[in-house]
């Protein structure tokens, strides 16, 4: 599976494996993603137990990691008659006292499920470890929001510094962002490339089901529409996997398949809830999920209600806007035509809806390239008079404001002008020495944008061959 875009996860686990005392390391994000892989890389080389939780009621799953324990660690001299989670605990942090030493569980959040008390005891182990400082390390990998609650102590020991940190440290995993995407994707020039993302995304579980060497409509119709295709139940299989009445949490999904949206419409994509504060607890799990992430204008005021959300996942998007009215339409309608006369013709509008977060994701991964610097702080602005796609400030201190339309023609000098005046109505940035505007295209540019840009500085156009970069 492809780690080469995860420097900065893997980095972050392990700068906190370094750390001499104890720790603990949360490894969220949704399904297939590759938090398994992401962890097994990042503890390559250094002692560690890695046990998976099994979907057991709690007996049994203490009863499987402390069997896994006594395989990994060798058998004690004096086992307890009855395994507790203090106990085995214990054990792992004693051994820890001679060689630092990692605890991974894995799909942790069946802890949650079965109401298991290891994170009360996992708690009071790393508070005890904390006084030694032992290396005690331990990695909990699993759906956002729900692994175990470790609360640890707030103020370190007498005699140890302040500095050290008593709050977990957060991994939150991705999908693939385009460049980890291309060695899986069909298609032969960055436009082609760029569009294959839009409708599978960056999810590695499920690129690995693509033929790069096959068309992409050929992949289309193998994966989604063909009987016994993979991802043909895909959107309500997540659903039904991790929710109980899974039509409303559909709903928001149908809706948001569109693109990304406001609360209002939103609310108003689910006709049977009558108040609009009723879809918070859906659009709150879709986002524990990983599934639905929610974004703010970055002029936004801290109470500002003035949120969007969007899908995270490109293919669950495709799966609702294209997928889901095929297997559930009043009659079954032919593959062949629904290609036809649905997928093609409406793709472009898809992927016109997927490509602003393309963009942003490079500012924040590879406008090294171009720019000298990567976004430190990436997203974008809207309100009233203005909406501008990619937004933020690069870590040399410039502000950059960005278009990202997709369409059959090159972008026109009429972009360039159109940003102008909604910079002018936001005070981000405002009274930075540098601003840039960037234009980005996978058609590429129209002459008079390209001369526009020639003669300002403060213009920088990105094409399809910046976004894709070279294949790793």
């Amino acid at each position: 599976m492809n780690l080469i875009r995860r420097p900065h996860e893997i980095g972050a686990i392990r700068t906190a494996l370094d750390h001499p005392g104890p720790g603990l390391i949360q490894v969220t994000g949704p399904r297939g993603v590759g938090k398994t892989t992401l962890v097994r890389e990042a503890v390559r080389g250094i002692q560690a137990v890695a046990h998976r939780v099994p979907p057991l009621p709690e007996p049994s799953q203490l009863l499987e990691l402390t069997a896994q324990v006594d395989r990994e660690t060798g058998p004690r001299e004096s086992p307890p008659d009855t395994p507790t989670w203090d106990g085995v605990f214990d054990h792992l942090a004693r051994l820890a006292a001679e060689r630092a030493l990692v605890l991974v569980l894995d799909d942790a959040h069946w802890l949650s499920e079965s109401r298991s008390r290891a994170g009360q005891a996992l708690a009071r182990v790393l508070a005890s470890a904390r006084e030694g400082p032992v290396p005690f390390h331990v990695i909990l990998v699993g759906r956002a929001g729900g692994l175990p609650p470790v609360a640890l102590p707030g103020r370190p020991p007498l005699g140890r510094p302040p500095e050290e940190p008593p709050t977990p440290l957060e991994v939150r995993v991705p999908p693939l962002p385009l460049r980890g995407a291309i060695p899986f994707l069909p298609g032969g020039t960055p436009e082609d490339r760029i569009r294959a993302y839009a409708v599978f995304g960056g999810v590695p579980a499920h690129l690995l089901r693509l033929d790069p060497d096959a068309t992409l409509w050929t992949n289309v119709r193998r994966t989604f529409f063909e009987a016994g295709a993979p991802f043909n139940e895909r959107g309500l299989d997540l659903l039904e996997r991790d929710v109980q009445s899974p039509a409303r949490y559909a709903a928001i999904l149908a809706t948001l398949s569109a693109g990304e949206a406001d609360w209002g419409i939103v609310h108003g994509g689910v006709p049977d809830l009558t108040k609009s504060g009723q879809v918070a607890p859906y659009l709150h799990k879709l986002e524990e999920l990983g599934l639905l992430e929610t974004r703010r204008s970055l002029d936004a005021t801290p109470r500002s209600r003035n949120r969007r959300y969007r899908i995270v996942d490109p293919l669950l998007a495709f799966w609702f806007r294209f997928v889901l009215p095929f297997l559930h339409g009043a009659r079954e309608p032919d593959v062949a035509h629904w290609m036809a006369e649905t997928v093609r013709p409406h793709l472009d509008r898809h992927v016109a809806s997927i490509f602003p977060e393309i963009c942003r994701r490079h500012m924040a991964l590879d406008a090294m390239e171009w720019a000298g610097a990567n976004a430190r702080e990436c997203g974008g602005l809207w309100g009233s008079d203005y909406d501008i796609d990619a937004a933020g400030i690069l870590s040399s201190g410039a502000t950059f404001y960005g278009k990202a339309p997709w369409g059959e023609q090159p972008a026109g000098p009429e972009i360039l002008s159109d940003l102008d005046a909604m910079i002018a109505e936001t005070r981000y940035g405002f009274g930075r020495e540098s601003r840039l505007r960037i234009v980005f295209s996978a058609q590429g540019f129209a002459p008079e944008l390209a001369r526009q840009a020639a003669r300002r500085h403060d213009v920088a156009l990105v094409d399809g061959e910046a976004l894709v970069g070279g294949e790793d």
